[in-house]
């Protein structure tokens, strides 16, 4: 061989980048039989559109990819919630590409959009997929490595696939930092809900926090009762009414601060479900626009134009629940400030028989003490909550 002749890389040995403008579209009938094909999808996967058409869409599946993934992805999209994941896609000419997909059920099957990742959650589920790929090896099965999976995202702070999706999402967006002018509003507005939600949830982290700890104090009172004994019967009362009080406090707080279905988990989940359905609206209306460049896709377009409308409804329908969550704290704070109201009556109670029993004992004005301090936090914590609240409700009235 000549020693100057030119060296031809083997097949399947090169990584084809993903442009950052790219968005690689594509859309399959609910068998993964592929019915549309974008043209940043061809030019990537080396493929012409006519190739593609009635192709099964794991004709670009990569061996590098665990089974697991794909497993994850079918069950939550046959529970009808969209998801977005790393994937190795392998071209006609066995090079291969990463991308993020987001993944969507449609009227008559599923639309896809992938874009360029880079950020460090990409990182995170390739040294994930590795593990997986060991465990498949391994003879696990799609299921188990799917549910390891999932406690590895666990792990790393996502309570599920879809909060990661989310997430993912958002970072790999945020980073392409490209954003139609129509959405800046939109996408401001989300991150500033989210920051004031945030907020709130620490406040009412603060009160639940405040409430543990004098949670016991009722149990104190009784015990204090049972020492003075005869003396101690009004205080037995007065640790049964604010038990019984507190009680109903606490259950209020759960509709505020409950994991799965308080208010403020409501305007979370909203926020950021519209905030994906618009960033995956505006990535299908980037795709339509380059595919009307080129004049590609004929009559197969009317998929990007119907999915992005029915997202952009999508996106409609969560504004309208952040707005209808930022309406509901208010009133949860106003009957938590009546449970404190309550609870200080009986705290007044409480102060009338320290007075009266000075000379017998002490150790109410420990448990008083206690008591007004948690008042007093809590009565400033719902004062807080209630202005973010109501600039919640003013920033989406204004939108």
């Amino acid at each position: 061989m000549n020693a100057i002749s030119k060296i031809t890389p083997a097949r399947g040995s090169e990584e084809r980048s993903v442009p950052r403008e790219a968005v690689l579209t594509s859309a399959t009938d609910p068998r993964g039989v592929i019915t549309f094909a974008g043209t940043d999808f061809c030019n990537i996967a080396e493929y012409s559109a006519d190739q593609l058409l009635n192709a099964p869409h794991k004709i670009v599946r990569h061996g590098d990819m665990p089974k697991g993934v794909f497993y994850l992805m079918w069950e939550t999209l046959k529970a009808g919630k969209p998801i977005c994941a790393y994937v190795k896609n392998r071209t006609a000419n066995d090079n291969y590409y990463w991308v993020l997909a987001v993944v969507s059920l449609t009227e008559n099957g599923y639309m896809s959009a992938r874009i360029h990742p880079e950020t460090e959650y990409f990182d995170l589920a390739k040294g994930l997929y590795e593990e997986m790929l060991v465990m498949e090896a391994d003879r696990k099965s799609p299921e188990d490595s799917a549910n390891w999976l999932l406690e590895q995202l666990q792990e790393n702070g996502f309570s599920n696939i879809e909060a990661f999706s989310e997430v993912v999402l958002n970072a790999e967006f945020k980073n392409r930092n490209i954003v139609s002018p129509k959405n800046e509003a939109f996408f401001a507005l989300m991150d500033e809900i989210l920051g004031l939600a945030t907020d709130m949830r620490q406040l009412a982290k603060n009160i639940e926090t405040g409430f543990k700890r004098v949670r016991g104090e009722p149990v104190n009172l009784r015990i204090l009762a049972g020492r003075l004994e005869g003396a101690g019967a009004a205080l037995g009362t007065i640790s049964q009414n604010y038990d019984a009080m507190a009680q109903e406090m606490y259950e209020l707080l759960g509709r505020l601060y409950g994991d799965e279905t308080g208010a403020l988990a409501d305007m979370d989940k909203a926020v950021s479900h519209g905030r994906t359905a618009q960033q995956f609206s505006q990535l299908l209306s980037e795709a339509f626009e380059r595919e009307n460049e080129t004049q590609t896709g004929g009559g197969q377009l009317d998929l990007l134009v119907d999915h992005h409308a029915r997202l952009e409804s999508i996106c409609q329908q969560r504004i309208r629940e952040i707005a209808l969550a930022g309406k509901s704290i208010p009133d949860i704070c106003r009957s938590l400030r009546r449970r404190i109201n309550g609870l200080d009556v009986v705290k007044l109670l409480c102060k009338v028989e320290s007075g009266r029993m000075r000379e017998v004992d002490s150790g109410l004005d420990g448990i008083i003490e206690r008591l007004q301090a948690f008042h007093d936090d809590t009565d400033t914590s719902l004062a807080e909550l209630s202005a973010k609240a109501s600039q919640i409700q003013q920033k989406m009235s204004a939108f």
